[in-house]
This record gives structure tokens, sequence and C-alpha cells, in this order.
């Protein structure tokens, strides 16, 4: 009977530290497998806690705000100007020299001599024909001219970031982009606040003869054959828009935002522009159509906007005299 004992006491002494060795290797694979679940499980919690804390760290409103002031007024937001204030002023100079040689010419009184064949009508197709086309050239050479100066000097800063000089064609009836509503919207918006403006001065003979003035240069020219209406077409319709616009609001007032708000930019480069034309009859309408020009500009950063406001306005003026004639 001792002997029985004995040999269970030995099986059992061989047989309990095997379960206990499996049943270790079982409590650690169930150990690591609630280790890693929790470790999988506070990972997740951090992550929520820290898309959580990076919500509410902002005052309530200023993210959203943000969202919806860049969905809403894109149009304030300024341009990323590569170049300096020596390049905006190289390329200005011409302008502004322009600007003040005429005023102090028209101040000394020998501004009707600048322009003697415009005074005295031409009496002959033949003679309109000419004097069309050498308008047209005279300002077709000038308009090379300008733009080579700026395409020269603002070329070494180059590519230029994608609002910049932009011209595209695609999108034209986009209600926030599109060029081509944009631009007869603004037509439509700039002449009704012209015709206000004009209906709420009382001085209104004064007014209308000054601003007939400059226009009597063109009178001679207009409809006088096919040639000269060809010419002056393409020279207010195609050639002015494209050069101004891509001068005064594709330079100048995307220039100026980089040192002041968009709407001061949109001011002074209307008030240089406005000068530029050297119609002081005209000035309060021209500078809030430049205002308008840039807004459309601002809105859009196409610069098709513009030039399309700009067209559609030169030949308004030109079927309304031809009109009147």
């Amino acid at each position: 009977m001792s002997l029985i004992v004995s040999v269970n006491l030995n099986i059992a002494k061989t047989l309990i530290p095997l379960r206990l060795h499996r049943f270790d290797h079982k409590f650690l694979r169930i150990q690591r497998r609630s280790v890693h679940r929790s470790v999988a499980f506070s990972i997740t919690r951090k992550n929520s806690r820290v898309r959580l804390s990076n919500s509410t760290e902002e005052p309530l409103g200023t993210s959203s705000e943000k969202v919806l002031g860049d969905k809403q007024l894109p149009i304030f937001e300024a341009w990323n100007v590569p170049w300096d204030w020596k390049i905006c002023l190289f390329v200005m100079m011409p302008y502004l020299m322009s600007i003040f040689l005429t005023g102090v010419v028209e101040s000394a009184g020998l501004g009707a001599s600048s322009l003697p064949h415009f005074e005295n009508p031409p009496s002959s197709p033949l003679s309109s024909d000419e004097a069309a086309i050498r308008l047209f050239l005279d300002e077709l050479l000038k308009s090379v001219v300008k733009l080579s100066i700026l395409f020269v000097l603002v070329s070494p800063y180059r590519p230029f970031p994608k609002d910049i000089f932009t011209y595209r064609w695609n999108q034209p009836f986009n209600l926030q982009k599109g060029w081509f509503l944009w631009g007869v919207g603004g037509l439509a918006v700039a002449s009704s606040f012209v015709l206000l403006v004009k209906l709420f001065l009382s001085e209104s003979s004064a007014v209308i003869q000054n601003e007939v003035d400059p226009l009597l240069r063109l009178l001679p020219l207009i409809g006088a054959s096919n040639a000269s209406t060809a010419a002056l077409t393409s020279l207010l319709g195609i050639m002015a828009p494209i050069c101004e616009e891509t001068i005064y609001r594709g330079f100048l007032m995307t220039s100026l935002t980089k040192w002041l708000p968009v709407n001061a930019s949109i001011a002074i480069s209307s008030l240089v522009f406005t000068l530029a034309h050297h119609s002081p009859g005209k000035s309060l309408e021209i500078f809030i159509f430049g205002v308008v020009l840039g807004l459309v500009y601002a809105q859009t950063r196409n610069l098709l906007a513009p030039i399309t406001m700009h067209a559609c306005w030169n030949l308004g003026v030109i079927f309304t005299l031809m009109y009147l004639q």
C-alpha cells in the first residue's frame, strides 16, 4: 500500500508542474492579447482626444468664420507678389511721367496744339482711313513697348504664382470665377453707378460739355468708312483693354496688395487709371469704372473678366457715338 501511495505521489509531482507550465503559457497569451487590445484602445482614445482638442482649443466660431470668410470673401485675399517695390516703380514710371507732363502742358495752355489732325476733321474718306490706320499703328506700337517693358522686368521672377497674369478661358459662366459672367455683370453695375452719379450731379450742362471734349478727337473717324471703323473697333475693343488691364489691374493693383489691403490697392490703381486717361470732365466716371474693374478682377483672379468688361464699355461708347452721328 505504501508503495502505491509513493508511486502516485511521484506521478503527481511530475504532472502538476507540466499542467502549471501549460497554464502559465495560456495565461501569458491571454495577458498579451489583453495588453495589445488595451494599447490599441488607448491609441484610438488618444487620437480622438487630439481631434477633439484641435476642434475645441480655438474659440467658438473662429474656424467656421475662417472657412466662411474664405468662401464668401476671396476678394480680400492679397496676391503672393514675388517682385519688390523697385520693379513696380520702374514699370509705372513712364505712366507717372506722362500724367505729370500732360498736367504741365495743359496748365501752360499748350494742349490745343497736341492733336492738330483731329481738330480739323478730314474732308475725304481716304484721309479718314489714313488717320485711323495711323492712330491704330501708333497705339499698337505703344502697347507693344509697354508690355515688352513689363515682361522684361518681371520675367526673372517666373514662374509666377497661379493667380498672377492669368488668362483662363474655362468656365466663363461660373458664379464665383466666371470671367464672362463677372465681366458683363461688372459692366451693368458700373453703368448703373455712373448713371446715378450723372443724375445726382446738378451741373449737367458743364459736365456734358467736358465729357464730350475728349471724344471730339474720334468723332471725325467714327463711321467715316469701314476701314476707320474697323481700326477704331480693334483699337478700343481689343488692344486698349488688353494692354490697360494687364498693366493697371494685372500688375499695379496686384503689386500694391503686397504692402496695402486689397480695397486700398483697388482705389489707388483706379486713381492712377483715371489720371492716365487725361480726361478731367470724365474723372469721376472713369474712377467708378476702374473701381468696379478692380473688384471684378479681385473676385475672379482672371484678367479676362476686366478685359471683357473694358472691351464692352469701349465698344458701347463707339456704337453710341455712331448712333448719335
